[in-house]
């Protein structure tokens, strides 16, 4: 499932946004920014990153720039006035549709729903330094065995960590700390069959 997200998100990102800016017939890719669930950055970041798209992590934008976000905002209202395009994207699982008025934005899932769910385009081989600036200088903090590992989610790493893992053969359980307390993590890492237990990053 999450193979299909990535390669619906790459398509668009590429064929739709990204500008051929120098006449050479070959899409130039831009800068991005996201406010999403967790679940949800993870798949636009890494999408976005593997194509060459570059990760703001300022709230300045400029033209040209993207947005991918769950609530249309101040912050989405600057960034169309500055010229960047703006994606809504519902939060809520299951939906397929944005609920309510997008002013200038776009719904998000509206325009990735028709991209192909395989990659047919050229991707750059530039995973392993996707990975290491996504991780911004940190690493697991112990030797990890299994097939299936927890993450507590991390606004500047996270997409980075659960590249990482999945760059290690691993499926990743994310957990988002702003809304499970520590002592449910047992019984998350049970009943997700967890078998390499959580992994900790650090610097």
């Amino acid at each position: 499932m999450a193979g299909r997200w990535l390669a619906k998100i790459a398509h668009y990102l590429t064929n739709d946004l990204a500008a051929d800016l120098f006449g050479t017939g070959e899409p130039t890719p831009a800068r991005f920014y996201t406010s999403l669930q967790p679940w949800q950055d993870v798949l636009w970041q890494i999408a976005a990153r593997a194509m060459g798209w570059e990760h703001l992590r300022t709230r300045n934008p400029l033209p040209g720039d993207l947005l991918i976000t769950n609530t249309l905002t101040n912050e989405s209202d600057d960034a169309l006035n500055a010229g960047a395009h703006v994606l809504a994207q519902t939060p809520t699982y299951l939906s397929f549709a944005w609920e309510g008025t997008l002013g200038g934005a776009l719904d998000a899932l509206a325009q990735i729903a028709t991209a192909p769910d395989t990659i047919t385009i050229p991707t750059p081989p530039i995973l392993p330094a996707v990975r290491d600036d996504a991780l911004e200088g940190t690493r697991a903090t112990q030797d990890i065995n299994g097939k299936r590992v927890a993450l507590l989610w991390d606004t500047h790493t996270g997409a980075g960590q659960v590249l990482d893992q999945w760059m290690a053969g691993r499926s990743v359980v994310i957990i988002d700390p702003q809304s499970i307390s520590p002592d449910q993590l047992p019984h998350i890492v049970t009943s997700e069959a967890v078998d390499a237990g959580l992994a900790l990053y650090t610097r």
